[in-house]
């Protein structure tokens, strides 16, 4: 089992670099291009981290989609990751404002690189990166109820004067 992650990137071969840097550890990436498209796969899936363009320009709006998910009561705790590769003249202008105006909405992370780089993608985003989950088989197996006996105590659960020593 891995980690799923929502990436919201706009322009295609920005998008593959993202999904291909995100999948070297072993999340599940599902890419979408437009707001109302991620809106509905955020209803339907649950998400342990959201990547979104700053500069959407397929429909919607940065910050409408942020405030929408900090809103939601199923992903106000999902880590949101703002991101822009190769940003125009305005857009490094802007970055500050976007930048403090995305914090105060609630964005957990502001990616902005010249050109992309996915070690430096990867070191940039690991703080908030959900850890990849490993399959259930390489947990150790449980132990029989029989093995777990030699860690019982004589005090009773229900008297608080006696105190439980290991």
């Amino acid at each position: 089992m891995c980690s799923r992650i929502l990436a919201l990137i706009e322009v295609d071969e920005r998008a593959h670099q993202v999904i291909e840097s995100l999948k070297l550890p072993g999340h599940k990436v599902i890419a979408c291009s437009n707001y109302k498209e991620a809106i509905r796969l955020i209803q339907n899936i649950r998400f342990a981290m959201i990547i979104s363009d700053v500069h959407l320009e397929n429909g919607g709006n940065v910050f409408d989609f942020l405030r929408w998910v900090k809103r939601n009561a199923s992903t106000i705790d999902t880590p949101f990751v703002l991101y822009s590769c190769k940003p125009t003249s305005t857009a490094k202008y802007l970055e500050d404002s976007i930048r403090c105006s995305a914090r105060l909405l609630g964005a957990s992370k502001y990616i902005v690189m010249d050109s992309f780089d996915t070690d430096e993608f990867r070191r940039q985003i690991a703080p908030v990166c959900p850890p990849v989950l490993v399959a259930s088989s390489a947990y150790p197996k449980k132990r029989p109820l029989r093995e777990l006996h030699k860690y019982r105590t004589r005090t009773s659960a229900c008297d608080p004067h006696q105190h439980a020593t290991l």
